[in-house]
């Protein structure tokens, strides 16, 4: 029976899931997730999701991103177009199904004049950083032969929070810094307008929506002020470092105050609340070595995953 791409259905939902959990083994994707992530995303567009069906059946699956609704505070994306999730069932691998459906999103990126496809670094909406290089390497030789270029390997960390106990060094650059006029604090409310600013300042693209989305769930829906550390300097936030279950991040400090230790204050601080909150581990998706090396791998993380971002030129 022969196979057809076609925009995706409302009833294609459980095949794609089907295909994503068999094709993306390292990446459990839940449907509540999906439908949050995909499905509710205000970029989302049926034709640039194409689906693979032989006869009734879902076999493959491309979800590519034409930005139209811009990202607050972020830089003009209107050339770039994403590719942020990709699969075809392993019985029907190596037929050319995937080559179809991933013609047929640059297709569509393409009849919206970007220029440049992007794997896959869309936000808010990614799942993952790129090409696991690690539990994906056929997807990884997959994007080659199509024309995609390596730029970065970003890395995904993990630490243990079992044993976790704050170093004296960390106290004691605290009350350095507290001697300078720098105070470390969960989240409070008269912070919400210098945490916005501070963002929006400091960290052109998502991180506006970040702040802005944890302190709503702070003020509204009683979740800890912990979850969100600040270090205030004379009534201005100069970093933060925020949380979410065993998800660690984001954590910035602003420019002008870096090479003070602040941002690893912040870390341990945010580690201590999240052991204390009860969770055993710590995880982030995202970071080059050189913030790695600076800060992460003293706090006992180590790397779990190796993403490859990927780009192509659209002709």
């Amino acid at each position: 029976m022969s196979i057809s791409i076609r925009p995706f259905q409302p009833n294609d939902l459980q095949g794609v899931l089907r295909v994503l959990a068999q094709s993306m083994h390292a990446d459990a994707i839940p449907e509540s997730r999906f439908v949050r992530q995909v499905l509710l995303d205000a970029n989302f567009k049926p034709d640039a999701a194409p689906v693979a069906v032989r006869g009734d059946d879902v076999i493959g699956f491309c979800l590519s991103i034409g930005r139209q609704v811009p990202l607050e505070n972020a830089p003009s994306d209107a050339e770039k177009g994403y590719v942020t999730l990709i699969g075809v069932l392993p019985s029907e691998q190596r037929r050319g199904v995937g080559s179809q459906l991933l013609a047929s999103a640059e297709a569509y990126l393409r009849n919206l004049n970007r220029k440049l496809v992007m794997v896959s670094s869309y936000a808010p909406g990614y799942f993952i950083p790129g090409v696991d290089v690690n539990a994906y390497p056929a997807g990884l030789s997959f994007f080659a032969k199509q024309g995609y270029k390596e730029i970065i390997r970003p890395v995904a960390m993990q630490t243990s929070l079992w044993h976790l106990r704050q170093p004296d060094w960390i106290g004691e650059r605290a009350c350095k810094l507290a001697g300078e006029g720098v105070s470390v604090s969960p989240f409070k409310p008269e912070l919400t307008l210098p945490l916005l600013d501070f963002a929006r300042e400091e960290f052109p693209g998502d991180w506006v929506r970040v702040v802005r989305e944890v302190i709503g769930r702070i003020v509204s829906q009683g979740d800890s002020p912990s979850r969100l550390i600040a270090a205030i300097d004379q009534g201005k936030v100069v970093g933060f470092s925020h949380f979410e279950n065993e998800r660690f991040g984001p954590i910035g400090v602003a420019a002008s105050q870096r090479g003070r230790g602040l941002g690893q204050v912040l870390l341990y601080q945010t580690l201590m609340a999240q052991r204390d909150a009860g969770f055993r581990v710590a995880w982030f998706l995202w970071s080059d070595d050189k913030t790695a090396a600076r800060l992460y791998n003293g706090a006992g993380f180590r790397e779990v995953r190796r993403f490859a971002l990927l780009r192509k030129e659209l002709a």
